[in-house]
């Protein structure tokens, strides 16, 4: 593969560097006055003048190749990071712990609720292992899977979590990052507080080219926080495209707006 890839860098080298000596031969032809009268009595290079000219290309288009493949060799390698961070925060042993003590307690009080939160549970993880490899997901397969999440949510929290979708949001077109909007409700729940009598009200809210992820700060007294969840989704969108991630931290509230990305899926 890696001799396959050396193959073709070379032909596009050599290719492009035989493009840019006729382009080149072109534009003194065009814009020089006495080799256009050189040109009417023959060729007026040697071989060895068009050997030396194709040798400053080939070593001009083996600079910009070379330069285009660490660019995108180093995008890639940035990718993958931060698709495996979003693989990670995902399967967390405190998300996994939390998820199969539930569990557990379900499959003793009620086997059917147990069945029902293990098949949403899979279906979380299946999305997750499936869907990370891709740049973007369109916004319904974010929400069909983000529907199985508060699923999870529901079993776990009751109603001291809530998370409220408004209707527009399921109409919206375009794409994001995967996990995304999961990433930024678990972020809402770990710094702030929710119980049954003050619960976490969490908006999902759109202005049609972008999703908002809101709610009402009340934080808790102390959380451990590297940022890593907002810095992932950020860094992503930096790589996928100029559009920017708005961050809005109020006194009263808190909210995170992403853009959506146009895709052909």
């Amino acid at each position: 593969m890696k001799a396959k890839r050396i193959i073709h860098g070379v032909l596009l080298v050599m290719g492009t560097a035989v493009i840019g000596l006729l382009f080149y031969y072109a534009m003194w032809l065009l814009t020089d006055e006495g080799f256009r009268e050189a040109w009417k009595y023959g060729w007026p290079w040697n071989s060895w003048m068009v050997l030396v000219d194709y040798s400053a290309c080939c070593l001009f288009s083996a600079v910009v190749t070379l330069y285009y493949w660490h660019s995108r060799g180093k995008t890639e390698r940035e990718r993958d990071r931060f698709r495996l961070q979003a693989l990670e925060n995902q399967l967390s042993p405190h998300f996994v712990f939390n998820n199969f003590s539930i569990l557990a307690d379900l499959i003793e009080v009620d086997s059917k609720r147990a069945s029902a939160y293990l098949m949403n549970l899979s279906k979380v993880y299946r999305y997750t292992l499936s869907h990370l490899d891709h740049e973007t997901v369109t916004l319904q397969e974010e929400l069909a899977f983000l529907d199985k999440y508060l699923a999870l949510l529901q079993q776990r929290f009751g109603e001291s979590v809530q998370v409220r979708i408004a209707p527009d949001v399921t109409q919206r077109k375009g794409g994001l990052p995967p996990a995304a909007l999961q990433m930024l409700i678990e972020n809402a729940i770990k710094h702030n507080e929710h119980t049954q009598s003050h619960p976490l009200i969490i908006s999902i809210t759109t202005d049609k080219k972008r999703i908002t992820v809101s709610n009402h700060k009340q934080l808790v007294a102390s959380t451990d926080s590297t940022h890593m969840g907002h810095h992932n989704i950020v860094e992503r969108y930096r790589l996928l495209t100029r559009k920017k991630v708005v961050i809005s931290n109020t006194p009263e509230n808190y909210s995170v707006t992403i853009p959506l990305i146009s895709t052909n899926r």
